[in-house]
């Protein structure tokens, strides 16, 4: 008569202590054996070796290493990292389908659910096996074999693997021990899921869900009978029951688990058979081969995820070294996957790979951070992430010790620092300066006291006769460098250097801006030494940019760049201390909202150098930038919600024969490709940040402050300039270049005023 099916755990454990009882003895006798190697073994001997067992220092059984998940600010997963290249996804019993465990028990240790963890008889077989020479059994049980697979991938040398795997008495009792361990700690079915979890099936597949997707595409509780006897069959030897690369060899060990199930009533006769008749039906995958943020799944988070990783190296060295070990960490970031969308899509629809678009293949970067907190919401660069040919894994958006280059210049989007710096000593919108132009402006004073030369400045518009004179609310919206540099002189170079220092702001390799530079164009000197400071001769990163204009936007409340914002081991939900931004007031809010009130009109005064790049239900601000001779462009652009800043430069020579000048310059507007002449802010930098903020999250719109009565005590700041000589003839028409800036002197660079 046919017995009734049954499936894996429906009998009870036998009694624990008579089983540790028969393995302490069996070890005992082994261990008597190891320290008293004579022919007659005294009971006392006996007693004592079996005390010895149970007292037998063998150290831990660790947690065995688990991917990593990093998250975006929504839940959804960025990437995977595996320690060590091991691609194990552990999950729990109720997600391994019940055939499949049904298979791996009536194939690799029948007895398991009688017998429990351990199994006196099989063990003792084993060890006596070993003891008299004959050829070592490997591991009686599936807690031996968990111990030992724990240890294997625990190790993270060669030695360490041939300690875990050695063919000696000695390892056999050591992992005997750990399972009796095991045993007490896990019931039969965590103890199960958890042996699942770590065991091989070849193909880089450690764990019945990694072995799942790599041979089915699919899921561990989703397995079917032959898939799930497939996969028993492997672990006893994964390479030489490789389905891939011998599925003969695979159908062959598939129908021996078939019968076995068989015989141990788990299915029936005619089940048995007519799944045997059953092909492989193989539906590989290369999922397992998705591991950190040069994956496929990460493409448009990229540069973000890279920006992230090296933080935890850098800032959590101890998570890093935990990730690249033991894992199962949950990673939450910041990234906002709608501004992450908005900021790919605007640096590759400006600047486009192809090169009819963007002949001289321009690199385009975007940063997003939320004012007031800090968190960076978008990094985006028009690059392919990566090491290969086409690629670049250079993420031009962040300093250089967190993966970035050697930094940007920011031409005029810098002479926020000196606007800051002239409203916070009281200066209001009418203040007025009178230059011309080209000028020497100086001498300035450093930090020390110290005399720095005058230089030698022009203006985007080119030289003109006679002089002019300006309200510092037109001057800024118009960009104009006389102005500026002379304000830097009015409000002391040291004192603008110190508000930029204040933002937040530091050179790109780090270094302190009021400190000797290790790198960059302007090497050996602190910025208070470089007149040009103001507009933007310092090589920073557009993070750093972004964040300062993202403390105007929050009212004078600065938040250095946060990314991460948890830290948890996912198998116990313990959370890891996380670094919190660090936020404090960089400057009265009301000089706050008079900078915000001047830099809309950048946007909205007619014939001011972004004037119509504004954003339809959203108030907001901005500031162009140009370096010299196309160098680079800039944009600061934000809302109350959102700040962003935007550098384009060619990343090949873009001082030399990479410089944004002729075809180019080219790049492509929101209405169609244009090719200026010479790259400025409101050109490829302005069109990135418009096309973002267009598509970005920028909730309901929220209204700047509007500033204190006392900066407008001279008026708003507004009018045409007052002249006493008319310009010379000839200037240039709107986005053509102007005369070139001449360079005042070693480690001194003018900039445009676009």
């Amino acid at each position: 008569m046919q017995l009734p099916l049954r499936r894996a755990g429906a009998l009870n454990f036998s009694s624990t202590v008579a089983r540790i009882v028969a393995i302490t003895l069996a070890a005992g006798l082994l261990v008597a054996g190891l320290v008293l190697p004579v022919i007659g073994i005294t009971g006392v001997a006996i007693r004592d070796a079996a005390n010895t067992f149970v007292d037998l220092q063998v150290g831990g059984l660790g947690t065995p290493p688990a991917r990593s998940v990093v998250y975006a600010a929504n839940g959804q997963v960025i990437t995977y990292f595996y320690p060590g290249d091991v691609y194990r996804v552990p999950v729990t019993i109720r997600q391994i389908s019940p055939v499949m465990q049904n298979a791996i028990v009536a194939i690799e240790d029948d007895s398991f659910f009688t017998q429990g963890a351990l199994d006196p008889r099989g063990t003792l077989r084993a060890i006596f096996s070993d003891e008299s020479g004959g050829q070592l059994q490997g591991a009686s049980t599936l807690a031996q074999q968990y111990v030992k697979n724990v240890k294997v991938l625990e190790a993270t040398t060669p030695a360490q693997v041939q300690a875990a795997t050695y063919p000696d008495l000695q390892r056999k009792v050591q992992q005997l021990r750990l399972a009796i361990d095991v045993m007490h700690e896990l019931s039969p079915k965590q103890l199960l899921a958890a042996y699942l979890n770590v065991a091989y099936f070849d193909n880089h597949a450690w764990g019945i869900q990694v072995a799942a997707q790599t041979y089915f595409s699919e899921s561990a509780s989703q397995l079917s009978l032959p898939q799930a006897a497939l996969l028993a069959g492997i672990v006893q030897s994964p390479s030489a029951y490789d389905p891939v690369a011998h599925p003969a060899a695979a159908l062959q060990r598939r129908s021996e688990v078939l019968i076995r199930m068989y015989q141990l009533h788990y299915i029936s006769k005619a089940t048995a058979l007519a799944t045997e008749k059953m092909p492989l039906d193989l539906h590989t995958t290369a999922a397992q081969l998705n591991v950190g943020c040069a994956s496929s799944q990460t493409a448009k988070d990229a540069f973000f995820c890279d920006y992230v990783q090296h933080v935890l190296e850098h800032n959590y060295p101890a998570v890093w070294n935990r990730i690249q070990t033991t894992g199962g960490l949950a990673i939450d970031t910041t990234l906002n996957p709608k501004d992450q969308q908005a900021a790919d899509d605007a640096v590759f629809h400006t600047e486009p790979r192809s090169s009819a678009a963007n002949p001289g293949h321009n690199a385009d970067t975007e940063v997003m951070i939320t004012p007031g907190t800090g968190d960076v919401r978008a990094i985006a660069v028009n690059r392919k992430f990566g090491s290969g040919p086409g690629e670049d894994d250079i993420d031009y958006a962040v300093n250089t010790e967190y993966g970035g280059g050697a930094g940007v210049q920011t031409g005029s989007s810098s002479k926020l620092f000196t606007l800051v710096t002239a409203l916070e000593q009281g200066d209001p919108f009418g203040h007025t300066i009178t230059i011309k132009a080209p000028a020497t402006v100086g001498p300035y004073y450093n930090c020390q006291g110290q005399w720095v030369a005058p230089a030698l400045f022009n203006d985007a518009e080119g030289a003109f006769n006679g002089t002019e004179t300006w309200q510092l609310n037109q001057a800024t919206v118009d960009s104009i460098n006389l102005y500026f540099v002379n304000l830097e002189k009015q409000v002391g170079l040291c004192n603008v250097v110190r508000t930029a220092a204040k933002m937040g702001m530091t050179r790109a390799d780090g270094t302190s801006l009021l400190k000797r530079d290790k790198t960059g164009s302007d090497a050996g000197l602190p910025a208070d030494d470089i007149p040009s400071f103001t507009l933007g001769a310092v090589d920073v990163s557009p993070m750093s940019m972004a964040d300062a204009y993202a403390s105007v936007a929050a009212g004078g409340w600065y938040c250095s760049p946060q990314a991460i914002v948890k830290i948890e081991v996912m198998q116990t939900r313990q959370q890891l201390p996380v670094q919190h931004a660090n936020c404090y007031r960089d400057m009265p809010k009301g000089v706050a909202d008079a900078v915000n009130y001047i830099l809309q009109g950048v946007l909205t005064v007619p014939g001011a150098t972004a004037a119509g790049r504004t954003i339809p239900g959203h108030t907001a601000a901005g500031k162009t930038g140009t370096a010299n001779g196309g160098f680079y462009a800039a944009f600061a652009g934000y809302t109350p919600t959102l700040a962003a800043y935007v550098s384009v430069f060619n990343p090949n020579d873009p001082t030399g024969t990479g410089a944004m000048i002729g075809s180019n310059s080219c790049y492509v507007d929101l209405t169609g490709e244009d090719c200026p002449g010479q790259m400025y802010g409101d050109n490829a930098p302005a069109a990135t940040w418009e096309y973002s903020f267009l598509r970005a999250d920028l909730g309901r719109d929220v209204q700047f402050v509007y500033p204190p009565q006392s900066f407008f005590s001279l008026g708003n700041g507004l009018g045409a300039p007052v002249s006493k000589t008319a310009k010379k003839p000839g200037k240039p028409t709107p986005g053509k270049p102007g005369p070139p800036v001449v360079r005042p002197g070693p480690g001194h660079t003018g900039g445009t005023g676009h």
